[in-house]
């Protein structure tokens, strides 16, 4: 064996190892420099932004974009792209703005990638609102809100719900503004959001002082303000808040309450926490309360402090279109022009990997040739081997000629065999006179060899009579252990009617542990559905508050159009058909047209047919949970299943845990216990979300393997496990959670129900990385206890 050059092997191969390893090292190190980097660009250009250096911020943004792209850092990439927005924007270049957006939401919709397409058309809406745009901003939110629906990312969707709130109000369509605030607040409610409830309350105040609803207004604005107090509001929407409850007192005549009101906006302004803006309203409101109280003095005094401050506060670079309809022709053809171009690019990129391609196949048609032409090099060749093949053909007849010489040849010797063959016969005569006298000794060696055999047959005679003697014990011997078996045969039968009596005891009580098992199994999913029932009533809530806050809604646009159809009952009554239509036009002008109620009461009609339904799906996912399962299986969709724990549970993971959904194609249906099943999934989504503190994503996927099996996935973001806490997560009674939080028993019988179902369940884990439990279930198991059964 060559040792020394396998030790020079392994120590090239060590050495290499050596050398990729530091390769991955010096990567990764640079990997974190280049994240690092692009941290600090992307907080320097906000600074710089918010500085109004635009120019700088423009440039550092961009750097930290060329620097993540470069890198393939997608989150990196969208944060860059969104600031260069926000600076073209605020620039006024809408053409820019709307460009790096739409280009960012179609390449992100191209690859199904939902969450930053949504996050593009929302910034997207956003800048159409901001021209001007409002009727083409309110297509656009409608989109996001699609593009986070189809992730179900509630956050998003509320979200896009308060920014097209705000467009609405911006727009001084104030009755879509009060039903759209409205909607948010029940939403931000329903999930216990904070700030959105903050906003809420927010756009509904401004909404109630311009539509002049003061008592409205007033109770808002209270509830506004305990709101701030208890959920850790700002200080500067504090200040606005009691600005907004003093214009609304003003409105009804309290002008002590407006001063108490503005002495609290004053306390928090004179601290510089609400901004100078705020703080010159206040002044500016203090002016016309002490004008309202005839104190002159205190009123002059504000209105100088108001002039003071107000000259000093930097003028504000907002866009205000003068022609709503011009900014709605013009944020479509920008966006018209920017997806044209985008499209054009998209193209010419495609046109020039065609034209890559078209390099590759002529280079290949290249080679194909020189090929070709080394094939007819090759001919040549083969013509001077069959010249060369000729001169051996000649060579051949040659030596045939020779092979006829020699065969001649070869006759003459075959005649000189004869005469030798004569000669031998000869001599074979004589040696057989040899062999006559030699059979003559033969024969009397023969009598010898008779005499030997007849003693060995005597010998082999007595031989016998001994093993004749020997066997004949044996078989009394034999005799002895056959009444031996006899008697273990008859105490083999007392033993086995004595262990069938024990078998069927022993029947019994696996029947009885199987009744117990299924006893134990519902009282876990009832223990499961206790803990889930403040979050199930939580659920049911929502959609009742949709309902409730429709009708209400309903009920004023009917009342309203209802007095629109008695005012116009009088008009059609008058005589002269020049005052039907003078009082018809004054009607119009002052009332919303019908079709906008028509509109209004449909939209009104969808949230309470959603609310009506939402309830309808939770019973039903309810039902299918608690009740106990057939005695036989069923075919059921494994989606269906997943889905109707989704809802059971969504009260642990909502507003926080991303529920991300990859359900392979052509997923069979299974035969089943639906509501065994239905308990897992909902161990296995309640077990994911406890493991997730703060925000994550529980991932469930579903591929079909051969038609023969279905295997499900649920995989979190939590905190993982160690191999001890791994090693014993099956065993009944124990648990990782506090007392109270858990039975020790949800694991353990999800093992239960995966024997019965003939399947298997595994888990992969690691600290700090997440979970994953993987269960493979049989499709036809039916047809495999048939089997079983026939067999």
């Amino acid at each position: 064996m060559n040792l020394p050059h396998s030790k020079s092997r392994y120590l090239l191969l060590f050495t290499l190892a050596l050398l990729l390893v530091g390769s991955m090292c010096l990567a990764q190190n640079r990997n974190e420099r280049d994240r690092e980097r692009i941290n600090t660009l992307l907080s320097n250009a906000k600074t710089s932004l918010n500085r109004s250096n635009l120019s700088t911020s423009l440039n550092q943004a961009q750097a930290a974009l060329d620097l993540a792209e470069k890198n393939e850092d997608v989150q990196k990439s969208w944060e860059a792209k969104n600031l260069i927005g926000e600076v073209y924007l605020t620039q006024n270049d809408f053409q820019k703005a709307i460009h790096i957006f739409l280009e960012m939401s179609m390449q992100a919709e191209k690859v199904n990638n939902y969450s930053v397409s949504a996050n593009g058309y929302l910034s997207l809406a956003n800048i159409y609102s901001h021209m001007g745009a409002f009727t083409k901003a309110n297509e656009t939110y409608a989109i996001a809100y699609d593009q986070f629906n189809k992730i179900d990312y509630e956050l998003g969707m509320i979200e896009v719900k308060a920014a097209a709130s705000l467009n609405h109000l911006t727009a001084n369509n104030l009755k879509n503004a009060l039903a759209s605030y409205k909607t948010l607040l029940a939403l931000a409610e329903k999930d216990n959001l904070a700030y959105f409830k903050l906003i809420a309350h927010d756009g509904l105040l401004e909404v109630y002082q311009k539509t002049k609803d003061n008592r409205k207004g007033i109770a808002t604005g209270k509830a506004y303000l305990s709101l701030i107090e208890t959920e850790g509001g700002s200080e500067q929407m504090a200040a606005n808040a009691h600005n907004r409850m003093a214009a609304l007192y003003l409105s009804t005549g309290e002008n002590n309450k407006a001063l108490e009101s503005l002495q609290q906006a004053e306390s928090i302004g004179q601290t510089g926490q609400a901004g100078n803006k705020i703080l010159a309203q206040t002044y500016e409101l203090f002016s016309k309360a002490y004008d309202a109280l005839g104190k002159n003095a205190e009123s002059s005094r504000y209105r100088n402090q108001f002039n003071s401050l107000d000259r000093r506060l930097p003028s504000e670079a907002s866009y205000h279109p003068d022609d709503l309809e011009e900014a709605e022709t013009l944020a479509r053809e920008l966006e018209k022009t920017s997806r044209a171009i985008i499209i054009e690019e998209q193209l010419a990129k495609e046109a020039d990997e065609k034209n890559k391609r078209e390099e590759i196949l002529k280079d290949e048609i290249a080679r194909l040739k020189s090929l070709e032409h080394e094939a007819l090099v090759g001919n040549r060749e083969l013509g001077h081997t069959a010249l060369e093949a000729e001169y051996i053909h000649q060579d051949l007849m040659v030596a045939q000629h020779e092979f006829e010489s020699t065969e001649r040849q070869a006759e003459i010797l075959r005649y000189k065999e004869s005469l030798v063959r004569h000669q031998l016969e000869l001599k074979v005569a004589e040696e057989e006179k040899l062999i006559l006298q030699q059979q003559a000794e033969i024969s009397e060696k023969r009598q010898q060899i008779y005499l030997i055999i007849g003693g060995a047959f005597l010998l082999i005679a007595i031989i016998l009579g001994v093993e004749y003697v020997r066997i004949r014990k044996l078989n009394k011997l034999l005799k002895s252990q056959q009444d031996t078996i006899h008697q273990r045969n008859v105490e083999l039968e007392i033993s086995n009617s004595t262990i069938m009596e024990k078998n069927a005891k022993l029947h019994k009580a696996h029947e009885e542990l199987k009744r117990t098992q299924a006893n134990l199994i519902q009282a876990e999913k009832m223990s499961a559905l206790g803990m889930l029932t403040a979050g199930i009533a939580h659920e049911v809530n929502n959609p009742i508050s949709f309902v409730s806050n429709g009708l209400q809604i309903l009920d004023e646009n009917i009342s309203e159009t209802f007095d629109t159809l008695s005012t116009f009952e009088q008009i059609i009554q008058l005589n002269d058909i020049d005052e039907i239509k003078s009082n018809y036009n004054i009607h119009k002008s002052e009332n919303q047209s019908v079709s906008v109620l028509k509109k209004d009461t449909a939209d009104l009609l969808e949230d309470v047919k959603f609310g009506a339904t939402r309830i309808t799906e939770i019973v039903d996912g309810l039902r299918i949970f608690s009740r106990k399962d057939e005695k036989k299986f069923k075919k059921a969709q494994l989606s269906d299943i997943i889905e109707s724990a989704l809802l059971i549970s969504k009260s642990k993971y909502k507003g926080r845990v991303q529920i991300i959904k990859e359900y392979g194609n052509n997923i069979p249906s299974i035969d089943c216990y639906p509501g065994q099943l239905n308990q897992i999934f909902i161990n296995l989504i309640g077990n994911a979300s406890d493991a997730i503190e703060g925000e994550g994503w529980i991932k469930i996927m579903l591929q079909n393997i051969d038609n023969k099996y279905v295997r499900a996935i649920v995989q979190d973001s939590g905190s993982g496990m160690t191999e001890d806490v791994k090693k014993k997560i099956f065993e009944p009674l124990y648990t990782t959670k506090e007392s109270g939080k858990g039975t020790g028993l949800g694991l353990s019988i999800t093992t239960d129900i995966i024997k019965t179902h003939r399947g298997h369940i595994d888990v992969r884990s690691k600290v700090g990385v997440g979970t994953a439990f993987i269960l493979t279930l049989q499709v036809d198991l039916m047809k495999g206890k048939n089997q079983e059964t026939d067999s």
